[in-house]
């Protein structure tokens, strides 16, 4: 919408989705998987192999509400002299439309101006973002735009952001086509009052869930990536993923492993996607990282199923990237977490051989259609 400035303002924040319909969700979800392998037994007990897969898979996700639910943050009730001074660093590329709300959203954020900056990096847009940031820079003086002379990436626009961060002792990254909450970074910085804690992730709502099926789904995906296995993870001071639509770290934290994160390479190749994940890797070895479920923002989605698949391809990759490296250190974090993180590691690994078999194998070789395998999958998709 437009306010009467004249410039573009968010609209109200669409209501969330209810927790106790998720886990309602979840019941009938687990009676349905239940049914299903008892159904299938006795395939099972001839091929104890798929059979274990398929137990593993939904202990598993059954697992993370169970571990969610346990999940109580207790941040600290910060006075306002105890307030750290923090600045928001966004990363920009190409994002003409939705940069303008997201600087403004910055800028409005409820937390003092003395202790707060807002920086947004536009790596050298093909666009009319930098126009967009130097019309809302003439109208607000306390935004600094910082104008990259060559693309370079959104991890580099990240660290040249820091350079502009002044004596800033939290560091706030935020997506360019996200929208904060007026109170979500009083409330991220709570949780730093506890000196061992490196990063902390907000919680990241779909702004444009109504637009079609696709989008409706990916609410849902978020909701449960977020409220349940972030939840999960948290519960361990263990969060694998600091989203980079709205995520804390400690400035002391990050300078720490700067020059790594910037020069990180896989299979002899820079490392180009993945920034978010990447970053909370080197955190994790010695920090705790945590969930912020009350600290809130809005994203949109792809809403076509191009930009979807490969949305999704670079998040596999960096996943699978990230996953491997988090494997050799996470056995030295709590015990639980570190089973489930490797059980979570296994199975998307294992999952395609079992898909060959349900698809291949057994529709050639015995005549058994994959449909209560396929029912399977959606269930526990959903």
């Amino acid at each position: 919408m437009t306010s009467a400035s004249g410039r573009h303002r968010a609209a109200p924040a669409p209501r969330g989705i209810e927790r106790g319909t998720v886990y309602f969700a979840l019941a009938i979800v687990t009676v349905f998987v239940c049914g299903v392998k008892v159904y299938t037994a006795g395939e099972l007990a001839d091929v104890p192999l798929w059979g274990v897969y398929g137990v593993l898979v939904t202990v598993y996700i059954f697992s993370r509400f169970v571990l969610a639910w346990f999940y109580r943050p207790r941040p600290a009730n910060l006075a306002e002299s105890q307030l750290p001074s923090v600045a928001i660093v966004v990363p920009a590329y190409n994002e003409q439309d939705a940069i303008a709300d997201t600087a403004y959203a910055c800028l409005d954020v409820d937390y003092p101006r003395h202790l707060l900056r807002v920086v947004v990096v536009d790596d050298c847009s093909k666009d009319q973002t930098l126009a967009r940031l130097r019309e809302v820079a003439a109208q607000r003086p306390e935004l600094t735009v910082i104008a990259q002379p060559v693309n370079q990436g959104k991890r580099h626009a990240m660290a040249t952001g820091l350079q502009y961060a002044g004596d800033a002792e939290i560091l706030i990254f935020i997506d360019s086509d996200s929208l904060v909450e007026p109170d979500a970074v009083r409330r991220l910085v709570r949780y730093f009052a506890d000196p061992k804690v490196g990063a902390v992730a907000g919680h990241t709502d779909v702004w444009n869930r109504h637009e079609n099926l696709l989008t409706r789904m990916q609410a849902v995906r978020y909701y449960v990536a977020f409220k349940v296995y972030k939840s999960a993870e948290a519960l361990f001071g263990c969060v694998t993923c600091c989203s980079g639509c709205f995520s804390g770290y400690r400035r002391t934290a990050v300078n720490a492993v700067l020059g790594k994160w910037l020069t990180q390479t896989f299979l002899g190749q820079p490392s180009t996607y993945g920034d978010d994940r990447s970053l909370t890797n080197y955190l994790l070895p010695d920090w705790r990282v945590l969930y912020a479920p009350d600290a809130m923002a809005h994203t949109n989605v792809p809403d076509k199923m191009k930009q979807f698949l490969k949305q999704q391809l670079r998040w596999k990759k960096s996943w699978v990237r990230e996953s491997l490296r988090a494997a050799k250190f996470i056995w030295r974090k709590n015990p639980i977490m570190a089973l489930s993180y490797y059980i979570g590691l296994a199975l998307p690994l294992i999952a395609p051989q079992v898909a060959f078999r349900a698809f291949i194998i057994q529709p050639t070789f015995v005549g058994a259609m994959p449909l209560w395998y396929m029912a399977g999958v959606l269930a526990m998709a959903g």
